[in-house]
């Protein structure tokens, strides 16, 4: 697989602190980033990628739209509320949830998605996060790339998409326990203005102190879209 694989990325994080090196991008059409309007809707299927079991359905609705100022806010299936989020500008995390340990307002906001997207990029952020949970401030560290075009098949149909790699130092670290690394995997298809497919990988340090112990074993998900309705 010509991917950076998750250990690959684990490895970079744990070398350079999430310290990527920044390549000159490679010369391709650039994807401008989507027009999100209020309404727009993806309902995703959960999968427990430890046991390969359906956990249940997310549906994430745009609820303010527009170029700036995005609202969005992510259901269960059963209606309950599992988080809200606002967006600066697509792909640009002004306020949200990282994780289910790391929650908060981003400042800078937080470059998720680089867009206009180009094959062959890389980028790394640092910033600090009113965290919710600790109610301190915390940094949160991200190193990305944009891998290229795949074929995706997921429940709502295949597509077209661009593999995009994340790599984060949450700082979510507590009295008991050390940081969260978080590695995500989002296929990215213009077609829906948004993700047909995100895999996350987690793992934390048991002691905040100690980065040379194993690490311990978190969150392991997929999400594959099910339907997308516009706005």
């Amino acid at each position: 697989m010509h991917a950076l694989s998750f250990p690959s990325l684990r490895n970079a994080v744990l070398a350079a602190t999430l310290g990527l090196g920044i390549a000159q991008p490679v010369l391709a059409a650039d994807i401008a980033a989507p027009v999100l309007q209020t309404g727009d809707t993806w309902t995703y299927r959960h999968i427990d990628n430890y046991n390969k079991l359906v956990v249940g359905t997310l549906s994430s609705v745009v609820e303010a739209g527009g170029p700036h100022n995005i609202r969005l806010v992510t259901r269960s299936g059963d209606g309950t509320v599992k988080s809200e989020s606002t967006y600066a500008s697509p792909g640009l995390l002004a306020r949200g949830m990282l994780s289910e340990r790391a929650e908060g307002a981003m400042n800078p906001p937080l470059k998720l998605t680089p867009f206009p997207l180009r094959e062959g990029e890389r980028w790394r952020q640092r910033v600090v996060r009113d965290d919710l949970m600790s109610r301190e401030k915390r940094t949160t560290q991200l190193s990305g790339r944009v891998i290229g075009w795949q074929t995706v098949k997921v429940p709502a149909g295949e597509f077209r998409a661009l593999l995009i790699e994340r790599a984060f130092e949450l700082a979510d670290y507590d009295p008991f326990r050390g940081p969260t690394l978080r590695y995500e995997k989002e296929w990215y298809a213009p077609d829906v203005k948004g993700a047909v497919k995100l895999e996350v990988f987690e793992e934390y340090f048991y002691d905040r102190y100690n980065r040379l112990q194993p690490l311990a074993p978190g969150t392991r998900a997929i999400y594959e879209l099910v339907s997308y309705k516009a706005g």
